[in-house]
């Protein structure tokens, strides 16, 4: 008994110190852990700190970045709209009027005509430039604002020259681009409306003053051709009467079957005069007349004379109802008048019709090879 006693003892005092022990490696380890928490806590407000400066120094740099995106897309988009600006549409070109040229200081370029895309028939106008290896080297001003022309709905371009305008020793540009209004008995018919550009060295300056000048004789209707406009910048420009008329072979009328919806009032008789001039003045053609209301006609063929100081007296004896007398003709800056000297009516002539008038031919109808030349 007494020694199962001292062992119970025993068993017991070890099993005190186990639990103790145990206690105290739990009590430890809590107290490890409670250390490693507050350690936990004394670097979380510093790893906290470095977030945040990091957050606040990403958030300080987004505008900064922003800044330079927006700049590298708005260069990207001005190097675009450069060189969209540099690739015309091939489709758009006027070929026609487009030409290879040396111009000046500007050197070897090609002048470019380049048609608007309208395709909802707004004005917008035509456009021209001047290229040099395929890169657009300079662009002619336009003379309105919005890019349009002022003068209507454009239609075409019928002429371009290079000529001195200004005396300068420089050759300027003189087109002829061609509109339509849409508006009166008129507005259906294309128009030629000159503009001179003056080279100016580093540009070229819309002349307006001269452009109206050299417009204000070109009749609505009429077949305008450079070397009409050439003969007009002489004659505007120049201190000479003209030596050569060739530039006035052509046909030219104020028929009422040509211009009946364009005069008002209605011209009393249809009346034409087909003309070669050669040689500088050596006249060749034919005076054509109509009464509008009996149709009776007269002819005079085979007139010839040479020109003098912008003036022709030509003699004739028939003119195909008996009549004679002396045509005198005289050549305007954009017309040619025909006026019958001493007439003489046929007596056999009871209706009294003959080539009897002033006739002003203001309309040229036909191009120089259109023209009824001598055999």
């Amino acid at each position: 008994m007494e020694i199962a006693a001292a062992l119970l003892l025993l068993v017991g005092c070890a099993g005190q110190e186990i639990q103790k022990q145990t206690d105290s490696d739990t009590a430890s380890q809590l107290q490890q852990n409670t250390k490693e928490g507050s350690i936990a806590d004394e670097r979380m407000p510093e790893q906290s700190k470095e977030t945040e400066q990091s957050e606040e120094s990403e958030q300080s740099g987004l505008p900064e970045r922003t800044a330079q995106l927006k700049e590298t897309e708005r260069v990207s988009k001005e190097e675009s709209d450069d060189q969209a600006k540099n690739k015309l549409d091939a489709d758009r070109i006027i070929e026609e009027q487009s030409f290879q040229v040396k111009l000046n200081d500007w050197g070897e370029v090609r002048f470019l005509s380049y048609e608007p895309d309208s395709p909802n028939g707004d004005l917008e106008d035509v456009t021209f430039y001047l290229l040099k290896n395929e890169e657009i080297l300079y662009q002619f001003p336009y003379i309105s604002e919005n890019h349009t022309s002022g003068y209507g709905l454009y239609w075409d371009v019928k002429f371009v020259i290079f000529t001195d305008t200004n005396a300068d020793g420089k050759e300027d540009v003189v087109i002829g681009p061609e509109y339509m209004t849409g508006i009166g008995p008129q507005g259906a018919v294309p128009h030629v409306e000159v503009r001179i550009y003056e080279d100016c060295g580093d540009d070229f300056t819309y002349n307006e003053e001269l452009s109206d000048k050299i417009n204000g004789y070109l009749p609505w209707v009429s077949n305008v051709l450079a070397k009409d406009i050439n003969r007009l910048l002489q004659l505007i420009n120049g201190n000479e009467p003209l030596t050569n008329y060739e530039s006035y072979s052509g046909n030219w009328t104020v028929s009422p079957g040509y211009v009946v919806a364009y005069e008002n009032p209605m011209p009393d008789s249809g009346n034409r005069l087909t003309c070669s001039i050669s040689n500088g003045n050596e006249f060749y053609g034919t005076l054509f007349t109509e009464q509008e209301t009996t149709g009776q006609i007269t002819s005079l063929e085979n007139i010839a004379g040479t020109i003098q100081n912008g003036e022709l007296f030509y003699k004739f004896t028939d003119d195909g109802q008996g009549g004679a007398g002396t045509l005198h003709i005289t050549f305007l800056p954009n017309q040619i008048n025909v006026e019958v000297l001493n007439f003489q009516n046929a007596e056999e002539n009871v209706s009294g019709y003959g080539t009897s008038a002033i006739y002003e031919m203001t309309i040229r109808e036909y191009e120089q090879d259109d023209c009824l030349l001598p055999e």
